[in-house]
């Protein structure tokens, strides 16, 4: 039997540079770190203990809705997690720390004016935010549609979805 050489080819290392910039990690409130909470969505099981960052996290992401029952580790009954002021607390910190959207190229401009306040439920207002962000926000599910609206300077509120602007912002493709 002949001896039969293979030739067997040489892997070459391909290097790939990456032009990824870290951000900063933002520095969390020791009171919203610590894994104290358990939240509760109806039809599944109790999660926890997590803290009041993992809970806003997890709104902003659309992965805890804002509707789910929340209760600290030494209480007995849960609340509504709108109703806790260290999660609203840990919401505004990680709605301040996300960054701005990219430069809208073809949106009305009036679309872009924060002129307006949202109420989720029985929570306090959010805003002065534009009716661009709202589109965003309920595309994002962040926003529920059943939210109320209110135009600043105006008397009433009304339903998110009577506002012209944010019919015309939804309907406006996003970049």
């Amino acid at each position: 039997m002949k001896a039969v050489a293979t030739v067997v080819p040489k892997i070459r290392k391909v290097r790939r540079e990456s032009h990824v910039a870290l951000r900063k990690a933002a520095t969390i409130d020791p009171r919203f770190a610590e894994p104290i909470w358990h939240v509760w969505i109806e039809g599944g099981e109790p999660v926890g203990p997590v803290s009041a960052d993992q809970i806003a996290r997890g709104v902003r992401a659309g992965k805890v809705p804002t509707d789910a029952s929340v209760r600290h580790e030494r209480d007995t009954f849960w609340s509504d997690l709108l109703d806790i002021p260290d999660i609203i607390a840990a919401l505004k910190a990680v709605s301040q720390e996300s960054e701005p959207p990219p430069p809208p190229s073809s949106m009305t401009p009036g679309l872009l004016v924060r002129q307006f306040m949202v109420w989720f439920g029985d929570s306090d207002s959010v805003g002065p935010v534009s009716a661009d962000q709202i589109a965003r926000g309920i595309r994002a599910g962040k926003v529920p549609t059943d939210a109320s609206i209110q135009r600043i300077g105006d008397l009433f509120a009304f339903d998110i979805l009577d506002e012209p602007d944010v019919i015309a912002a939804l309907k406006h493709a996003t970049p």
